[in-house]
């Protein structure tokens, strides 16, 4: 499967403007690199404590996350924000080096109704957080990234894409607990 197909469903899903494939690279490439060391740990923990209290209140979210206690959520989102915003390899060093994230979510029936209440949550729980919600600029990027990787996740789920390639070993779909 050829990635403008994927981007080609990813786009059209979001309304963000501005929010195409040179904007994810550059928030990628330019502001990931350095929003550990911008915002700190404490952020990202707070980050993920506060979604995943939000996900595991809400009836229509939790049956995707019913295979992990709320503990591991958070400690499995926090590990991988923390690499992915720049910092230690905490997700990596865990789970191995490839985030692998249509595999670890391909068990479970993810729809684009998920997808945006996923995007809510998130979106209230970054606006909790003085380290994300007052820099429109930084509040902006995450958003476009999480709209981006949230489709990006439907899409990859519906079609039952995994990566058979991938040197991580993603040729399977993961099962649950393992995540």
């Amino acid at each position: 499967m050829a990635k403008a197909e994927i981007e080609s469903y990813v786009f059209s899903k979001i309304s963000r403007p501005g929010c195409d494939s040179e904007r994810i690279q550059y928030v990628r490439e330019q502001v990931f690199p350095s929003l550990f060391e911008d915002v700190g740990q404490d952020a990202v923990w707070k980050l993920a404590n506060e979604f995943y209290s939000r996900i595991y209140s809400d009836s229509f979210m939790i049956e995707i996350f019913a295979a992990s206690t709320k503990d591991e959520a958070i400690q499995n989102q926090f590990e991988f924000l923390v690499q992915l915003f720049g910092g230690p390899k905490m997700y990596a060093s865990r789970k191995g080096k490839y985030t692998r994230l249509v595999s670890r979510h391909a068990a479970y029936q993810i729809t684009e109704a998920h997808a945006v209440r996923w995007l809510l949550h998130m979106e209230s729980a970054l606006n909790t957080i003085p380290a994300f919600s007052s820099d429109e600029f930084r509040f902006r990027a995450l958003m476009d990234y999480f709209s981006y990787t949230a489709y990006w996740i439907v899409f990859g789920v519906q079609q039952g894409y995994v990566n058979r390639g991938q040197p991580s070993g993603a040729t399977t779909i993961d099962s649950g607990r393992n995540w």
